[in-house]
Order: C-alpha cells, then structure tokens, then sequence
C-alpha cells in the first residue's frame, strides 16, 4: 500500500458529476456541482447549448477547464473506473485478449464502440468476446454465460463501510452498474488521449502524476458519501433543504439556501453537490489518497477507507 502523503496540489476547484450510461444525446441524469477552496456550498453547472448535459458535453466542459488555466482541478464521476481484477487475475477470465491494465481496457471499450454516437458504450454487450461476461437485458439477444457477480476490492471495502455497490458487469435493472461504466470508461480513454499528461485518473496513476497533472479524476459514490454523513437519500429526501444543509454540513460545507430545487428525477443534482463537498473534505488527507494492492487496475472509491495489511 502506498502511504503517508496527499498530493501536493493546490486544488482551486472541485467538481462533482453524477452520471449516466443511457442512450441518448442529453441526460436529466447527468448533473455537474462545482466547489471553491473554504466553506461555500457547492453550486450547479448548467451547459450553455442545452437544457441537459450530454456525455460529450461534459469532456468538453473537463477539457476547457484545463485550457482556461485556472489552476488544479478535482473532479468525481459516478461510475467504476474499471473492472474486478484481483479475484481472478483478469479482466475477463480465460480471454487471451483481456486487458492488462485499465487504460487498455478503456482503449477495448473505445474501440468496440467507435460507431455508437453520444459515447454510449452498449456494444459491449453485443460483441464477442467480450459480451459474454455480461449480464444484459434480453433485448440484446444474448445469454451471460462467463457472468459473475464479482467484486472489486473497492466495493467490499465501500460494503463494510456501510454501501454496496452492484457488480459492474451487471448491465440490468435499476441498479445498474455497467451501462454507466461502459460510457464512463469512453470518456476516461478521450481524456488521457486529448490531454495527455495534463490529465491523471487516479489510483491508476501515481500521486506524482496527480501533482504533474492539471486536472485529476477519481470515482465518487454519493450514495457513500451521504450515509458516511449519516443521512439517507432515498425516497428523494435529498431534495429538502434542511436534509441537504445538514448532509453538507458533515462535510464541513455551508447548506444550500431555503429555495433549494435540484435538477434531475431523482434529484441527481443533489448526488452531485455532496460529491463536490466530500472531494473538497477528502483532498488534503493523505488517508484517503492510499493505494492499496491491486487498486492500479481496479480503481477505488475515493473516501473510502483502505485497509492496511
């Protein structure tokens, strides 16, 4: 495990983005807050162009941020940076072709999917080999013969502190896990290939990389990030402002104002505004910077907490 220190950053701003795999130019899911250094209560970002923000919106907006100078940049997505790894020493067991490391995997992604528009990612799904080690509706026309329900490290570290998150080969139902990844791994690849060395994804880069680089990406869970504030989302209750105030307030955040409405069906802007706050409250801790065994090829949760040993 690496240990002992926290970037030597000097974060200027925090962005936290919940976000969506669906088809589709433009998502209500998709949904951006921003955080300065201090206390402030982060606020949301709208697209110029639209109403909501599509996929290719959001790289767009991460590469101008880089462009515009202002300074070192931390930004949390919803979705897993990567697949199980650990357990089986593969991405995809018994696939000659599997991936060795996660930005090859992202590369895999990207190309199976270079014709889907809108950086959807579902012909992973479709496409053999791969497809077989996912578990897909049957409008896809195909069984899951290899899927099973593993585990990153990340995830069984996140259940034991009190949220699981669902396998991400699973690409059914409302919990969902591998459609978001599919197209979250697209962006991860035309990022690094954009901004090169200007961009780290971490813990798959180093934290000298994370010092070099202008703009760092770390996967977020906001379901974790409210219950480790000891509140519970569900039932939208997200959309109070006294709930979201108090939420914020555990990350040591100014609340929202009392006219507080945040975007999305299921209040996603909320998912994103408390994303942005913990990021802020994670960043100058070096516990929350450790990377453990195996996270260089499977990610990890950024605030959750990593076992030693």
């Amino acid at each position: 495990m690496e240990e002992g220190k926290a970037p030597a950053n000097d974060w200027q701003h925090f962005v936290g983005i919940d976000w969506s795999g669906a088809k589709g130019a433009t998502h209500q899911g998709i949904q951006l807050a921003i955080a300065a250094p201090g206390r402030g209560a982060p606020v949301g970002i709208y697209p110029t162009d639209s109403t909501d923000w599509s996929r290719e919106a959001v790289r767009d907006y991460l590469i101008d941020l880089v462009s515009s100078g202002i300074g070192s940049i931390l930004v949390g997505i919803d979705f897993a940076f990567a697949h199980p790894f650990h357990d089986q020493d593969s991405y995809f067991p018994g696939q000659d072709m599997s991936p060795a490391n996660a930005a090859d995997l992202w590369q895999l992604v990207e190309t199976v999917n270079k014709d889907n528009l809108h950086l959807y990612g579902g012909a992973m799904f479709t496409t053999e080999p791969w497809g077989d080690y996912y578990l897909a509706p049957p409008v896809y026309g195909k069984g899951a013969p290899f899927y099973q329900s593993r585990r990153r490290l990340a995830e069984t570290a996140c259940r034991e502190a009190g949220r699981s998150p669902s396998p991400t080969f699973k690409a059914v139902g409302a919990d969902n896990v591998a459609t978001g990844s599919m197209a979250g791994m697209r962006l991860l690849h035309q990022l690094k290939k954009q901004l090169g060395a200007q961009v780290a994804m971490w813990p798959f880069d180093d934290l000298d990389a994370v010092t070099a680089s202008r703009l760092t990406l770390v996967e977020i869970f906001p379901s974790y990030h409210f219950h480790r504030a000891g509140f519970d989302p569900a039932n939208k209750a997200a959309r109070d402002s006294g709930f979201m105030s108090d939420a914020l307030g555990a990350y040591d955040s100014d609340g929202v104002s009392p006219d507080y409405a945040p975007r999305g069906r299921d209040a996603d802007e909320a998912d994103a505004m408390i994303a942005a706050a913990a990021l802020r409250f994670f960043a100058p801790h070096a516990a929350y910077w450790q990377r453990v065994e195996h996270a260089k090829r499977e990610g990890w949760i950024f605030g959750v907490p990593a076992k030693s040993g």
